[in-house]
């Protein structure tokens, strides 16, 4: 008999979570200068898939939601993401800049 044990149907579903919120990411236009700076990031690192390191040469710093340090500070942010990231990590909304 083929059955799904409830792991692998919580798994799934957090999967399924993480690719539609890339997906729409990717799918929306590039936010304007403006729009980025009313932006509160809410998403958690763990449903974007985030980690501190990159991945096939992309990288945070080069993400259109990556925002910099502010003047003074070492901390980089995300307009997506809540709480700090690394410049060179990389999430699955990362979007390439320019």
């Amino acid at each position: 008999m083929n059955t799904m044990k409830r792991r692998n149907v919580i798994g799934l579903g957090g999967a399924a979570a993480v690719a539609a919120v890339a997906g729409e990411a990717k799918a929306a236009a590039r936010p304007s200068a403006a729009q980025l700076k009313d932006m509160v990031p809410s998403l958690s690192k763990a449903s974007v898939g985030y980690r501190d390191i990159p991945w096939d040469g992309r990288v945070c710093g080069a993400c259109v939601w990556f925002k910099p340090p502010d003047a003074g500070s070492t901390v980089s942010h995300c307009h997506l993401v809540a709480g700090p990231i690394s410049a060179g990590g990389w999430c699955q909304a990362w979007m390439k800049r320019g």
